[in-house]
């Protein structure tokens, strides 16, 4: 579960960078590039994230029934 978090972080890291990129470029077109990828890294974090909840709550879910 760990690892999950660590990669979450990661890609908020990456949108982060993208975004700065985005920012900073002066070329149109790579700055929307940069906010695309951005845009996907976040929705990757976002992701891993979510799997990590559900499986969180599969767990919990599992325990209690077996108890």
């Amino acid at each position: 579960m760990l690892d999950a978090l660590n990669r979450a972080e990661h890609c908020r890291e990456l949108a982060e960078e993208c975004r700065r990129l985005a920012s900073t470029t002066l070329s149109a077109q790579m700055s929307i590039r940069y906010s695309c990828m951005a845009e996907g890294y976040s929705k990757l974090a976002d992701g891993r994230l979510g799997l990590q909840r559900l499986a969180a709550l599969a767990a919990i879910a599992e325990n209690t029934l077996t108890n």
